[in-house]
C-alpha cells in the first residue's frame, strides 16, 4: 500500500489532524511534506515538533536527519533546556523537536524564538493531555505565528482531543485510518513491552522463546529492515525465499502461511495490519512500547490482545502471593495509566516489562510497611506541624510550602491537577489552599504530606520548576509554647478579640494603667518591680 501518496501535503496555514499509531516509522509520512516548507538557507527556527517526552523528541529529531539526507538542515532535540540553551544561542537550528516544560524553558529565557515558525507539530496530543502539560501547550501556541500550519496527530480522538483541535487546528482536514468493514474479524495480537531502542534483544529474546520453523518480521521502513536484516543473520538465518524453514524479513505477508508474525514495526490501520499478517496467521506478537497498547486494542479490532511473557523473565518474577496478584488485576481493570508508561518506557531499554512490574511491586510493598511503621510512631511522634481540618476532625492535616504562586498566575486547580496526579492521591486527601505572591500553602493529609512533597518537588508548575516543603513557619508557630513577635505581626493571636472583652475586664489595671495579659506570667516581674520601688527614698527622705 502506497501510504505516503495518500497523505495530503502541508500548505501554508492549512491544518491537519492524523490518527495513527504513536511509531516514529509511521510519522515520517508526516514529516516528508512539512519539511519541504523549510528554507534551508533560513536559519531561524522553522518547524516546532511538541512531543510528550524526552525519548521522543530525540526520535522526532533522528527521523528528520533521515528526511532530510544531504540538505544542509539543522535539527536540535530539546532533551534538556539546560544543554540545548547554548546550542540554540549559536544559531543555525532550523527544526526543534521537545517536551513542553524544556520548550517553555527555552522560550522564556530568550533561548528560542517562535516567531518565524512555518509548522508546528503536535506529535500525539493525548500523551501531552494525559502528562498534564495543556497549560503549557497553551502558552507555548500562543507565540505561534497565526498563518504557521498546524499538525495534530493522535492516537485516538477523544473528547479532550476534539478539544484541543478545535482550539490550535480549526477547520484541520482529517487523515484517519479507514474504518473496517461490519464483516471484518479481528486479529488476535500478543504482545511484548519493550522501548525503541530494545526491540532488537527483545526480537531475538522472542525467537528463542517460540523458535519458528517458518516466521516472518513485518517492517515498515528501511531502517528497521536493515537492523533486522542484520540481526537475523547474525543468529545464523539465512533468507531465501525457497527454503521451507527461517525467518523473512518483509513489509507483507504475501500469500505463504506462517507460524509467527512478528510486528516489528507497528502498522499504521487495519489495513496494514491485514496485509502484514497474511490471511490466516497462526500468532501474531507485537514488540510494542507500552504507550502503544491501546492503539493495539484498536487494531486487533475487538480481538483478543493480551501480553506475551518472555521465559526468563517469568521465571524472576512468578513468586508473588495470589492476594497482590488480585490487587494488581484490580488495578490493571480499572484504570488508564498513560502518564505511568510514559515514565517507565525508559526502562525498558535494559529491563523486560515484568521485571519492571516486580520492581515496582517491591517499592510499593516497601512503602507500605514504612507507612504502617510510622503510624505505629504516631502517638510519640512529634505532631508540631499537624492541625485538624475544617469539617473533618478524623484525619490531621499538614500545611506544605509550594515555591509557585500568584506571580506565575498559578490557580488553585493548577496545584490540585500537579498534586493528585504526581502523588497519585484524590482530592479528598486536600484541604485548604492559600495563593500567595510567589508561593502558596496547600494542606494535605499528613499520612501522604511525605510522599506528596518528595513526588511534588521536581515536577512543573505554569512553566517554573517546583520546590516543595514543609511549612517552616506553621511548624515553629506549633512548637513553640507561645506565640512569637512574626505570629503577632501575621495576625494570627486566635480569638484576640474574645480575649479583650471577656478575661481582661476581670483582671486588676496595671500601675501605669495598662492591663496585665496573662496574671500569672507577669507577677514575678510585678513584684521585683514594686521590691525597687519600695528600696528607693522618696522625695524628702535621705539614704
Amino acid at each position: 500500500m502506497d501510504q505516503e501518496a495518500k497523505e495530503p501535503t502541508v500548505t501554508r496555514g492549512q491544518n491537519v489532524v492524523y490518527q495513527m499509531p504513536h511509531d516514529w516509522a509511521s510519522i515520517a509520512h508526516i514529516l516528508a511534506p512539512v519539511l519541504d516548507r523549510i528554507d534551508d538557507a533560513a536559519r531561524d527556527v522553522q518547524l516546532l515538533i511538541v512531543c510528550a517526552d524526552a525519548e521522543a523528541a530525540a526520535a522526532a529529531s533522528a527521523s528528520v536527519v533521515r528526511l532530510a539526507g544531504s540538505r544542509p538542515l539543522h535539527a536540535l532535540a530539546a532533551t534538556t533546556a539546560r544543554r540545548a540553551t547554548p546550542l540554540l544561542r549559536a544559531g543555525g537550528a532550523q527544526m526543534v523537536a521537545g517536551a513542553p516544560p524544556e520548550l517553555l524553558a527555552l522560550v522564556q529565557g530568550s533561548a528560542l524564538k517562535l516567531d518565524q515558525v512555518r509548522c508546528v507539530v503536535l506529535a500525539w496530543v493525548d500523551e501531552l493531555i494525559a502528562g498534564g502539560e495543556e497549560s503549557m501547550l497553551e502558552t507555548l501556541m500562543a507565540e505561534i505565528p497565526k498563518d504557521a500550519a498546524r499538525v495534530v496527530v493522535a492516537n485516538d480522538i477523544t473528547a479532550e482531543v476534539e478539544a484541543l483541535i478545535e482550539r490550535y487546528a480549526r477547520r484541520a482536514r482529517r487523515v484517519a485510518p479507514a474504518a473496517g468493514e461490519s464483516s471484518d474479524v479481528g486479529v488476535p495480537l500478543q504482545f511484548v513491552t519493550v522501548s525503541g531502542a530494545a526491540r532488537l534483544p527483545a526480537l531475538r529474546r522472542l525467537l528463542d522463546d517460540i523458535d519458528p520453523a517458518r516466521g516472518l518480521v513485518y517492517v515498515r521502513s528501511d531502517d528497521s529492515e536493515r537492523d533486522v536484516r542484520d540481526l537475523l543473520r547474525a543468529l545464523g538465518y539465512a533468507e531465501h525465499a525457497s527454503d521451507a524453514r527461517g525467518i523473512r524479513v518483509a513489509r507483507a505477508a504475501g500469500a505463504g502461511e506462517w507460524e509467527v508474525v512478528v510486528l516489528y514495526d507497528i502498522p499504521a490501520s487495519r489495513e496494514e495490519l491485514r496485509e502484514a499478517v497474511g490471511p490466516q496467521p497462526r500468532r501474531v506478537v507485537a514488540l510494542a512500547q507500552p504507550r502503544l497498547l491501546a492503539s493495539l486494542r484498536v487494531l486487533a479490532g475487538g480481538a483478543a490482545v493480551t501480553p506475551f511473557t518472555l521465559s526468563d523473565a517469568g521465571l524472576r518474577a512468578r513468586s508473588r502471593e495470589e492476594i497482590v496478584r488480585g490487587e494488581v488485576r484490580d488495578t490493571l481493570a480499572s484504570g488508564v495509566f498513560a502518564r505511568e508508561l510514559l515514565t517507565l518506557e525508559p526502562l525498558l531499554e535494559s529491563y523486560d516489562g515484568i521485571e519492571i512490574a516486580a520492581a515496582t511491586l517491591r517499592l510499593l510493598e516497601q512503602a507500605r510497611f514504612e507507612r504502617d511503621a510510622a503510624r505505629a510512631r504516631a502517638p510519640e511522634g512529634r505532631p508540631a506541624n499537624r492541625v485538624a481540618p475544617l469539617g473533618d476532625a478524623t484525619g490531621a492535616m499538614t500545611r506544605i510550602f509550594v515555591n509557585v504562586g500568584a506571580m506565575d498566575n498559578a490557580r488553585p486547580g493548577d496545584l490540585v491537577g500537579a498534586i493528585t496526579n504526581e502523588a497519585q492521591i484524590t482530592s479528598a486527601k486536600l484541604g485548604k489552599i492559600d495563593i500567595r505572591e510567589n508561593h502558596s500553602l496547600v494542606e494535605v493529609a499528613s499520612d501522604v504530606a511525605d510522599s506528596v512533597i518528595s513526588k511534588l518537588t521536581g515536577s512543573s508548575i505554569r512553566g517554573r520548576r517546583v520546590v516543595a516543603r514543609i511549612d517552616q513557619e506553621r511548624s515553629q508557630r506549633s512548637g513553640s509554647g507561645r506565640p512569637g513577635r512574626g505570629d503577632r505581626e501575621r495576625g494570627d493571636r486566635g480569638d484576640r478579640g474574645d480575649r479583650d472583652r471577656g478575661e481582661r475586664g476581670d483582671r486588676p489595671p496595671r500601675r501605669d494603667g495598662g492591663t496585665r495579659r496573662d496574671a500569672g506570667r507577669d507577677r514575678p516581674r510585678d513584684e521585683q518591680r514594686d521590691a525597687n520601688r519600695s528600696a528607693r527614698p522618696r522625695s524628702g527622705e535621705t539614704e
